[in-house]
C-alpha cells in the first residue's frame, strides 16, 4: 500500500522548549498526537513551522524528532508569506514602478538561491494531506487542490468568554475565518463540535469528527511517600499540611477566585487548620494582578494559598498523588486535559457540570453549578468526609481514565483520512 504523505504544522510543538503557559493543552494536544502519528507505518510525516529555525532546533535537541523530515518553504515563498504576515505584501503588488523592479530582481536571486541550496525535504506536489492540531492553514497550501487538509478545533472560548490577549484573538479569529465547507475538522469533545456549529455557520457538522484527547504524559497514582516529600519540598509545599489541589494556566475562566473563597469557608467551617490551597500553572498576564490582590485582602488567610507556579512534567504525577482532592470549577473547558490528569493519578475530582467537562469525568466525580458556592462547599465536604465514596471516585476515575488514548485519539483521525482518501 501506498504510503500517504502528511505535512504536519509543527508550529505548536515548538514551544517545547518553552515552560510557561505557551505549553498548555493545545501543546501537548499537537506533542503527543504527532508522536503518534510517527509510529504509523502507513503515513510518512513531514513537519512544517512558520519559523523553520525554531524546527531545525527541535530536530537537532530532541531525540523523538530527530529522524523527522522537514518541509521548507522556497525562499520566495517564505518571502511572500512573510510579507504578507507583516502586511506589506500590497506594496509589492503595487504599480510603482521602482518597487516592482526591486521585487522582480529579489524574486530572480531567491529562485536561483534555492535551487543551488535544494532546499525542499519534500516537494509540495507530492503531499497528500496537510494535518493542522490548531492553526488556521496556510496559503500556500490552499493554492495546492490535491491536498486534502484536515484541523483540530478545541474551543470557541474567544466568541463567548474573551478572556484571551490580542495576539491569541488574532490568531483564533484568522482560523474562523479560514473555515469552510469542504474542509474536514476534528473537535475534542462533542461539546465543542456543537459550539462550531452554533456559531461559525459555513461549517458543515457532517465535516467534523469528535476525538477521544488524553493527557500530556504518562501520568500514574504515586504511592512512594518519600518521592511526593521530595516533590513538595521543590515547590514548598509544607510537608505537615494537607493540600487541596488546582493545576491550570492562570486565568479568568478558571474561576479561581471562586475556588479559593469556598475553600476557606470549608477550613473555616470544618475547623481545619492543616490544610492549604496550593495553585499550580503560569498565570495569565492580565490576571495575576487581580488574582494576587485578591489573594492580598485575604489577610492573616493569604497563607493558607500557595501558588507554586509553572510545574515540571516530570513532577505532575506527584504533586496530583499527594493531594486530597482536585477543584476544577472552570466556566468554559473544549475539553478538561487537567480533570483526566487527576484521574489518572487517583485524584478524586470536583469539577463544573458545564461545557465539555461531564464528557471526561463521567460519574467519577462530583459535577457542580460552578457559580453556586452551596454546591462547592457540599462538594468539598462531601468529598472529604465520605470516604467511601471518595474511594469509590477513585477507583472509577483511573478505569475511566484508560479510555481516553493518544492512540485511540490518532486511530479515529487515522481511519477519518484513509476513509476520504479512499484507502482501506
Amino acid at each position: 500500500m501506498k504510503k500517504i504523505n502528511i505535512l504536519y504544522d509543527a508550529t505548536v510543538v515548538c514551544n517545547i522548549v518553552r515552560k510557561n503557559s505557551c505549553r498548555s493543552g493545545i501543546f501537548f494536544v499537537a506533542y503527543n498526537i504527532l508522536l503518534e502519528f510517527l509510529k504509523r507505518e502507513e503515513f510518512n510525516i513531514y513537519l512544517y513551522a512558520d519559523d523553520g529555525g525554531k524546527l531545525e532546533y527541535l530536530i537537532k535537541n530532541y531525540q523523538e524528532f530527530s529522524n523527522c523530515k522537514i518541509y521548507k518553504y522556497s525562499s520566495i515563498q517564505y518571502f511572500n508569506n512573510y510579507a504578507s504576515y507583516k502586511k506589506i505584501d500590497s506594496k509589492l503588488n503595487s504599480r510603482n514602478f521602482f518597487v516592482k523592479n526591486i521585487w522582480n530582481i529579489l524574486a530572480f536571486f531567491l529562485k536561483f538561491f534555492d535551487k543551488v541550496q535544494k532546499k525542499y525535504f519534500v516537494k509540495i506536489k507530492d503531499i497528500d494531506v496537510y494535518f493542522s492540531p490548531s492553526r488556521v492553514i496556510p496559503k500556500f497550501v490552499f493554492k495546492e487542490l490535491n491536498i486534502k487538509r484536515y484541523v483540530i478545533l478545541h474551543d470557541t472560548i474567544p466568541l463567548v468568554n474573551d478572556y484571551r490577549t490580542k495576539v491569541s484573538r488574532k490568531w483564533f479569529y484568522n482560523l474562523i475565518n479560514s473555515i469552510n465547507s469542504y474542509d474536514k475538522y476534528f473537535a475534542n469533545s462533542i461539546y465543542t463540535k456543537q459550539d462550531f456549529i452554533e456559531y461559525v455557520p459555513k461549517i458543515k457538522p457532517e465535516n467534523i469528527t469528535v476525538i477521544p484527547l488524553s493527557t500530556g504524559r504518562e501520568y500514574t497514582k504515586i504511592i512512594d511517600i518519600n518521592y511526593i516529600n521530595q516533590v513538595k519540598n521543590k515547590y514548598g509545599i509544607p510537608l505537615d499540611k494537607r493540600y487541596i489541589f488546582s493545576l491550570c494556566n492562570l486565568d479568568p475562566r478558571k474561576n479561581l477566585i471562586f475556588s479559593i473563597k469556598n475553600f476557606l469557608r470549608f477550613i473555616e467551617e470544618n475547623n481545619l487548620e492543616n490544610f492549604i490551597f496550593v495553585l499550580g500553572g503560569s498565570f495569565f498576564k492580565d490576571f495575576e494582578n487581580v488574582l494576587n490582590k485578591n489573594i492580598e485582602n485575604l489577610g492573616e488567610k493569604k497563607d493558607k494559598i500557595l501558588k507554586i507556579g509553572y510545574v515540571d512534567d516530570e513532577d505532575m504525577s506527584a504533586l496530583y498523588s499527594g493531594a486530597e482532592m482536585f477543584l476544577f470549577p472552570s466556566l468554559y473547558e473544549g475539553f478538561g486535559i487537567p480533570v483526566l490528569e487527576a484521574m489518572k493519578c487517583g485524584l478524586p475530582v470536583i469539577c463544573s457540570n458545564t461545557t465539555s467537562l461531564p464528557e471526561v469525568i463521567g460519574d467519577c466525580g462530583i459535577k457542580i453549578n460552578p457559580y453556586s458556592d452551596s454546591e462547592m462547599l457540599s462538594a468539598m465536604e462531601k468529598m472529604y468526609f465520605d470516604r467511601d465514596f471518595r474511594e469509590k471516585c477513585i477507583a472509577k476515575g483511573l478505569e475511566r481514565a484508560k479510555l481516553f488514548t493518544w492512540k485511540k485519539c490518532v486511530d479515529v483521525i487515522s481511519e477519518t483520512i484513509k476513509k476520504d482518501m479512499n484507502i482501506e
